[in-house]
């Protein structure tokens, strides 16, 4: 990454040499017609800028060696198979990433995107050590050499451990995830205790059955009777208000930066939190 981002800044630093890499790059008529700046406040980025230089690869070579102060495009091979398969899974990553932004969704939601994340780098380390690359489209077009396949298969491995230590205190809360996702199916002796009782008549009402294969989770506990369960609900409204995702955050300072803008410095405090508040409900 780093000699990616380096050959990039290299080219686009300079207004000169920025637009004679763009001829460059509409004489061999490529697929794009620029390479992307990497920011690292924004980490979508890095998939994108990776992606274009993959697809550039052989223009920037070209542009880079036709002057001696360039930062030349390494040639050896596992260079460029490490460059397709950073690409993969970057990419990879960054589904994972927009996945878990967005409004409305809750902690089981987001957690089931991170657990099947973990089992697709499981998958594609079993595809290594057996030579199938369906999966890296990248390392596929440039070719996996037999004596990189043990170090891409442990920079998987080290990414599984990674996931498994952030996201560790997820794990410890499954049931309760599974009691909120899946009360009808969710085993009763799994559960605590105290919630027992309540549960076996929550599956046994086939009323509440059919409600729950056609409400989503918000609509169906609010259609549970308070008074019959109500420590079923009182679960529900803490799996609800659990703090999934930073999304929320980002957005409100970016509603913020729109709404106080130069031409607004008069604006309140007062005034701002109503407009937040508009801005966020709209």
């Amino acid at each position: 990454m780093q000699d990616v981002v380096g050959i990039v800044n290299n080219i686009r630093s300079k207004a000169l040499s920025h637009r004679q890499f763009k001829a460059v790059v509409d004489e061999m008529d490529a697929q794009y017609g620029d390479v992307l700046y990497h920011q690292e406040v924004r980490w979508l980025s890095r998939g994108k800028v990776l992606r274009r230089f993959f697809e550039l690869r052989e223009e920037i070579r070209v542009f880079q060696a036709t002057k001696e102060n360039n930062i030349q495009v390494p040639s050896d091979k596992h260079w460029i198979a490490d460059l397709a398969f950073l690409v993969d899974i970057t990419e990879l990553l960054n589904i994972l990433n927009l996945q878990l932004q967005g409004r409305d969704q809750i902690i089981t939601q987001l957690y089931d995107h991170v657990r099947a994340f973990k089992q697709k780098l499981q998958l594609l380390s079993r595809h290594l050590l057996t030579g199938n690359l369906a999966h890296f489209p990248s390392l596929r077009e440039v070719g996996l050499m037999e004596e990189d396949t043990p170090k891409y298969c442990n920079i998987l491995s080290d990414l599984v451990v990674e996931f498994d230590h952030r996201f560790e205190d997820f794990r410890g809360n499954e049931a309760a995830f599974e009691l909120f996702a899946q009360p009808f199916a969710v085993n009763v002796d799994a559960v605590s205790e105290e919630l027992q009782m309540e549960l076996l008549e929550l599956q046994s009402d086939s009323d509440l059955c059919c409600r729950f294969r056609e409400l989503s989770l918000q609509d169906f506990y609010k259609s549970v009777p308070a008074h019959r369960y109500g420590k079923i609900r009182k679960h529900a409204q803490v799996m609800f208000s659990l703090f999934g995702s930073t999304y929320v955050c980002e957005q409100a300072f970016s509603l913020m930066n729109l709404n106080k803008s130069k031409l607004r410095n008069a604006l309140s405090d007062s005034h701002l939190h109503d407009i937040l508040t508009l801005s966020a409900g709209a």
